[in-house]
């Protein structure tokens, strides 16, 4: 609970900062603004992260101090808060064993289906965890600054989709207001997590659109691993394709397969009607998420894995 962190944070001088993989915008915001709060209490903070920060999240206030996990030294750390993250495995396979070895975690998270990994659990369904983030740095009595209200509003506007989702609640607007009056940088933000496309990105989504099938108020598209190859595009080039695929007309759920060359399909799913909650179709296959935004891994040929999260959504439409 938010005192018994406020009295962790306070009895400790060494922190890392920790999230899951394949980061976006509440991740990393939600990372750098605990920095941010913990280095204004005068504590010594290193962030940690298994993947490459996503180009369009590299304006971030603060982004160059994030470390992968062989640049930390783990011995020197004496509390790990984990942040935005469903499950503990999701910090990546070079982390979680650290972590589950670990004497002291504090969880702070916004999912639904956390199963409290921590010693220390915050697990609040809200519409982003930079919103607890925020709600943090007021317990522990630190000014939001510009750079501090940049990164909990980039979590906000990116995990509820430019407030078009279903999570926005007054509170919700209170607290996005309050960070522009702090001097968030609004329009920044929104350039850099919606108008920076790159070609490969811009061929993705045109051979996705181009390739879509819909039937019965499921719309899905496929890309294979081929094209990833002929394009130059990687996973952080497709981020925005789900949405994409929500907005066409009579659409219920979304479903987008990335083929990897891991040999497994990346599946993000997405609801627009709130009829169906996808992070239950999510958790079915080993992933998580959100109502109306979740996604999942799954080992397997590209057209299998299709065939059964398509069969598990039209399931769940029936429900």
């Amino acid at each position: 609970m938010p005192d018994e962190i406020v009295a962790i944070i306070h009895e400790h001088e060494r922190f890392g900062v920790a999230t899951h993989i394949g980061p976006e915008a509440d991740a990393i915001g939600s990372q750098l603004a605990v920095k941010h709060i913990l280095e204004a209490l005068g504590k010594r903070v290193w962030v940690v992260l298994r993947d490459p920060v996503p180009q369009n999240l590299r304006f971030l206030p603060g982004v160059e101090a994030i470390r992968p996990p062989h640049e930390v030294p783990h011995d020197e750390i004496e509390v790990w808060i984990v942040v935005d993250c469903g499950q503990l495995s999701r910090v990546g396979e070079a982390l979680r064993p650290l972590l589950e070895r670990h004497p002291l975690i504090v969880n702070i998270d916004h999912h639904r289906d956390n199963p409290r990994f921590g010693h220390a659990n915050w697990v609040q369904v809200t519409a982003s965890t930079t919103m607890l983030v925020h709600e943090l740095a007021k317990r522990l009595d630190v000014p939001v600054t510009p750079e501090l209200a940049t990164l909990l509003y980039a979590g906000i506007v990116a995990d509820t989709d430019s407030f078009r989702n279903a999570n926005v609640t007054p509170e919700t607007l209170r607290v996005a207001a309050e960070l522009l009056e702090r001097g968030a940088r609004a329009r920044e933000i929104n350039v850099n997590l919606y108008e920076r496309r790159s070609i490969p990105e811009i061929k993705l989504t045109g051979y996705a659109l181009w390739h879509a099938q819909i039937e019965d108020g499921i719309i899905w598209s496929a890309i294979p691993l081929e094209l990833f190859k002929q394009t130059g595009g990687g996973l952080d080039d497709t981020e925005r394709l789900a949405e994409e695929l929500r907005a066409v007309d009579g659409v219920r759920v979304v479903a987008l397969f990335k083929e990897l060359p891991t040999g497994k399909i990346k599946v993000s799913l997405r609801a627009k009607d709130g009829t169906v909650d996808v992070s239950r179709i999510a958790r079915a296959f080993g992933g998580g998420g959100h109502a109306q935004a979740a996604g999942c891994l799954i080992p397997g040929e590209l057209r299998d894995v299709e065939a059964r999260v398509l069969d598990a959504i039209k399931r769940a439409l029936k429900g």
